[in-house]
This record gives C-alpha cells, structure tokens and sequence, in this order.
C-alpha cells in the first residue's frame, strides 16, 4: 500500500508561526493533564515553557519535507526518527549527512519498509545510518521525530514525497519543549528495543519474527 495521489492539486497552505496553537497546547495539556507516552501508559507532560515555538506545515506545498531536512540538519547530539512509510530522498539525505557528522542517529521502520520497493531502507544501511524494522504489529503507523533533546516533529505525513507534495497531511515542529520529547523518546527505545537491526534480504514471519538470521544488535 502507497500514499494514494489525489487528482486533484489543492493550492499550498503552508502556516508557521502559530502562537495560537501552544496556547491551546497549554490549555489541553495543563496540569494534571496527560498524554500518551509509551504503550500501556500514560504520563503527565507540563504546559510549554514561556520560550517554545511551533511551526505547522500543510501539504500539499508546504515544503514539509525541506523543513523537516533543516531541523536535522541543526541537529547537534541526536535524530531519533520514527515511521511507517519512508522513501523521502531529501530527508534521507539529510539523515545520511547528520550520521556523518558525528550525531546519533537512529531510524525505526514499519515492517513493510524491509521490502518495500522504494523504501530508503538500503540507503541507511548502505550510509551507515543506524536502522531497525519493528514488525510486531499489524502497522506500526508511528510519524515523529526526534531532534536533540528538545525538539519534536510529528502529524499525519508518512516521511514520503507524496506525503509532503501531493497528499492533504499536517507536520508540527515543536521546539525547546524538553518535557514533551521525553515520553516520545522513550517511546523510541521501547519500539527500538522490540524491533531487528535491518541488513538487505531481512524478512518476517507472521509472527513479526525474523524469517532469517538477523544480528541480535539493540541500540544502547
């Protein structure tokens, strides 16, 4: 299954900026509010600090996808990404590129994305970039990423071309917020530590167990 192609190409309606939109984060997520963290629980994440920002990005035309390359690109310690579909070349290009750097980057996929005719998934291996599979769901429909240890990206946009330039998706940066990139970053790990590190002809039973050896490698 592909990001479907609309037939029709709406005008672009890219938005930043919106202020508005962490007051009513504030608002929604107050105290004693909570939110989803990992799987089977929930934890309480305070209202945005005084000094966050968001940035919200429509698709069709929005540059999603440039901007979701810029934050990597400023990444200094880490880039933690999550996702279903992922055959995006600029954002893997600038994932490859924050690898080579020195930052810690790491890349949890769907099941699909280990044979997936477009999958960017040979291009990690192939650059180094660290990359697991999780195929211990029916879909692990998961969009988020991670930037350092305050930034977070996350909507309804698969990490694909289509995503960015033709489909009706959503993406939000929110920046300097430490307290909601935590429970996404555990999340991470929890994902990571379930999931199989990929190599090429990598494939899956019914169980979501690997049909071949695979090394038992888990990020630290």
């Amino acid at each position: 299954m592909t990001d479907p192609t609309p037939t029709s190409n709406p005008r672009p309606r890219p938005t930043s900026g919106l202020r508005q939109l962490l007051i009513a984060c504030a608002l929604a997520w107050g105290p004693g509010a909570t939110v989803p963290a990992t799987a089977g629980t929930i934890v309480a994440v305070p209202p945005p600090p005084g000094r966050a920002d968001v940035e919200v990005f429509f698709s069709p035309g929005g540059d999603t996808d440039r901007a979701i390359a810029g934050q990597i690109a400023a990444a200094r310690q880490r880039v933690w990404l999550a996702g279903y579909y992922f055959t995006s070349a600029t954002i893997a290009r600038a994932l490859a590129q924050a690898h080579a750097r020195g930052v810690d980057v790491r890349v949890v996929l769907d099941g699909s994305q280990a044979t997936q005719q477009y999958s960017s998934a040979t291009y990690f291996h192939d650059h180094g970039v660290a990359l697991w599979i999780n195929a211990r769901y029916p879909v692990m429909h998961h969009k988020f990423l991670i930037v350092d240890a305050d930034t977070l990206g996350l909507g309804s946009m698969n990490f694909t071309r289509a995503g960015a330039q033709k489909n009706a998706e959503n993406f939000n940066l929110f920046r300097r917020w430490p307290a909601l990139v935590a429970p996404y970053a555990a999340e991470f790990e929890r994902l990571a530590a379930e999931s199989v590190r990929y190599r090429p002809g990598l494939r899956f039973d019914a169980d979501g167990d690997a049909a071949v050896p695979a090394k038992s490698e888990r990020p630290e």
